[in-house]
């Protein structure tokens, strides 16, 4: 049973009863489907809560396998002695089959998929209330959600059947064309504009609460959680698709597009605040969690108390089993070990004036709420701990300290192999005087955060990165990493302008725009001409050669809107502190510690240690380099989150259609995840594992293999 509190009073719903055809170790496609017992029409908001909840239910049997299955065959974990044979088995990619343990079932995505098909057959999105049809905002979370249980099938299973009408009765099953009914990345996102989702991206999300509830709040027993982190965003599921699919410059432009349109349109655009990390001595680097984060770093935004916050969407858990579900297991997997306690209280009711009364039942008997909490003990006998990949990242990072961000001339201090968000993504337990590092983003000290997010505001950045790379923008890709992209940062677009050196009045070579000199510096490509951008050192001016491209730069590649004013770069959360104080100033800002620094986190330098020489280098290659660049970003920010391994597939699989051989790249990747460079104050480790890459070369076992379909 799971609980939740809307408003004024505690909805109770019990999980809806979907059992699973074949049962045991059965491998035939009728494991795939489940039946839902329920066949009604929804035609009020009460019927729909109640069904939303229940697809809210079935999601929650994926939450925790999304997170663990995306990481434990990455590069940025590794198992340890305590692993279990089921997880260490699907780490070393030995392609274990459907239901040889809990984290493989694929019937539990299409318990969500059959759910979200009985709300759509069955809900009357004609009704009308007040002029007003009520329904439609529901229906359109639904199909957002049914789209995302798809993504998260092909992302794992490569291709699978597409199933959009309910199944009631194993006829249906029998008589399915599964031959003629398969999507993957290719085919997916149109499959699901035919089915009409593209009509639902401006409708609005529903209503559960008032305004100021922000469409209203849902209790686990321990906490509110506001309903709309419970809603998927349409524009960030079709971004996805198709960065997914990739097939051309074309795909890329679109999920930009998308992305760009959700975080203007829907979102603050600004990413959450910085980690921080403190020099203290001159040998000793420690890490500190901002003041208001009472819970660490990563509960501080991973908040579900506003729709501002970083998270922007979640799959809730429950504060004990009496409750609902509790999502645990990845807490445990990462060495914390849970616990949960009861209590009841009697429950209340508060109306629009703000009184408060004592809910009583029809026999005029209180009505008591079950709450309780979850807290978790560190254990060093954790399944997974960080990698030495995943340090390697960090160690190639620079974080600079200002010792003073407001003055006009802030005085720098660089602590090498520091990037703050690793310190702030690992817990080290010291157990009989050895140190056993945790991977706290899912808990941290004796703390549980009880939600398990599927999208978060810098995470849509960096997929808007990798989007605007690929499409052909490299230099708008890394200012997105670097600087923030704003009306201060931007390129200018203008008529053609040649750079030309000049001599100042001390002999210093200087670089001046001027459109009648003759070119010096120039570095070409078919459709534009443009001087790299140094980010703030001289500016930067892009001038387009065809109309195609300029509407590109007033559509995705528009950022002179004052909603971006705020936005910083996305290193800068890792690589410096600083607060904003020149917004709306018109200068370049300069005063934000750390992500302005052009000595270490610089674009030649960064494309050098990738073997690219700017300037000569072909454009190609570049967008290749940057997409590296991106990938390392995306581990210093989204470790242990559940999206890595499915983000090197795609990224893999974009370098094999560009020419490059992900294949090998990938391989060589996870394969040195145990592999620790040198550094000045540690020796190599060399840990590959040559075993990991032979498989990885074989691309069928970077993706789980269904059940046989057979009738």
């Amino acid at each position: 049973m799971i609980t939740y509190k809307i408003k004024k009073y505690i909805l109770r719903t019990a999980a809806l009863a979907l059992p699973l055809w074949g049962l045991g170790g059965l491998t035939s496609c009728e494991d795939m489907m489940t039946i839902d017992t329920g066949d009604k029409a929804y035609t009020n908001a009460q019927d729909t809560l109640y069904s939303y909840l229940g697809i809210m239910r079935a999601m929650q049997d994926v939450a925790e396998r999304q997170v663990i299955l995306g990481e434990i065959r990455g590069d940025l974990v590794v198992s340890t002695d305590y692993t279990t044979d089921t997880l260490h088995a699907i780490s070393n990619f030995e392609d274990p089959a459907d239901q040889s343990c809990s984290m493989l079932k694929v019937s539990d995505y299409y318990n969500v998929i059959n759910n979200c098909n009985f709300y759509i057959h069955n809900a009357d999105t004609a009704a009308v209330k007040s002029n007003n049809k009520f329904m439609v905002p529901e229906y359109a979370q639904v199909k957002a959600v049914r789209a995302w249980a798809y993504l998260q099938l092909v992302k794992n299973y490569k291709e699978v059947p597409f199933i959009t009408e309910p199944v009631s009765n194993l006829g249906i099953i029998e008589n399915f064309d599964y031959a003629n009914n398969l999507v993957n990345k290719d085919n997916l996102v149109d499959k699901l504009i035919e089915d009409g989702i593209l009509q639902f991206i401006e409708t609005p999300y529903p209503q559960y609460g008032s305004a100021s509830d922000t469409y209203g709040k849902w209790n686990n027993g321990y906490t509110d959680i506001y309903a709309r982190l419970l809603m998927i965003p349409i524009r960030v599921v079709l971004g996805d698709l198709y960065l997914l699919r990739g097939a051309s410059t074309s795909d890329y432009e679109k999920a930009a597009q998308y992305y760009y349109d959700y975080l203007k349109n829907e979102a603050s655009p600004m990413p959450m605040q910085y980690c921080t990390a403190n020099n203290r001595g001159s040998a000793t680097i420690s890490y500190s969690t901002p003041n208001n984060a009472t819970w660490g770093y990563w509960a501080s935004t991973y908040t579900y108390s506003a729709s501002s916050s970083e998270v922007i969407s979640l799959i809730p858990g429950s504060a004990n089993a009496g409750l609902g579900k509790m999502l645990t297991r990845v807490a445990d997997i990462y060495g914390y070990t849970p616990s949960s306690s009861q209590q009841s209280e009697a429950s209340t009711s508060t109306d629009d004036d703000g009184n408060t009364t004592t809910n009583k039942d029809a026999n005029g008997n209180e009505v008591y709420e079950e709450s309780g909490a979850i807290t978790v003990t560190r254990n060093y006998k954790r399944q997974y701990g960080p990698s030495n990949a995943f340090q390697n990242i960090a160690n190639q990072q620079t974080y600079v300290n200002y010792s003073n961000v407001t003055t006009s001339n802030p005085i720098a201090s660089y602590i090498e192999n520091c990037d703050a968000r690793y310190g702030n993504s690992i817990e080290n337990l010291t157990y009989e005087g050895v140190g056993y590092p945790l991977c706290c983003k899912a808990a941290r000290g004796s703390a549980f955060y009880y939600t398990i997010p599927t999208y978060r505001k810098t995470l849509i950045w960096l997929r808007l990165a990798e989007a605007i790379n690929r499409a052909g923008y490299p230099e708008f890709a890394f200012a997105i990493l670097k600087d923030g992209v704003n009306q201060f940062t931007l390129p200018e677009v203008v008529d053609r302008y040649d750079l030309q050196i000049r001599l100042d009045a001390n002999g210093d070579s200087i670089p001046v725009w001027n459109s009648d000199s003759t070119r010096i510096l120039r570095y070409e490509m078919d459709t534009i001409r443009y001087r790299a951008i140094d980010h703030g050192t001289y500016g930067a001016m892009y001038y387009v050669t065809d109309t195609l491209q300029l509407q590109k730069f007033n559509a995705f590649l528009n950022f002179k809107d004052n909603v971006w004013d705020a936005t910083y770069g996305v290193h800068a959360r890792g690589a410096g502190r600083g607060s904003w104080t020149a917004a709306n100033t018109g200068e370049v800002i300069t005063n934000i510690g750390g992500y302005h620094d052009s000595i270490y986190y610089d674009y030649s330098k960064l494309l050098l240690a990738q073997g690219v020489t700017l300037g000569t280098a072909s454009q190609e290659d570049v967008i290749n380099a940057v997409e590296n660049i991106i990938v390392d970003e995306l581990a210093l920010e989204t470790a242990f989150e559940g999206n890595r391994f499915t983000d090197l597939v795609r990224i893999a699989e974009h370098k094999n259609a560009s020419g490059y051989d992900g294949t090998e790249w990938i391989a060589q990747k996870i394969a040195n995840r145990g592999t620790k460079l040198a550094t000045s104050t540690s020796a190599a480790v060399d840990g590959y594992d040559a075993s990991i890459y032979a498989k990885l070369k074989n691309q069928n076992l970077w993706y789980f293999s269904l059940p046989v379909w057979a009738k």
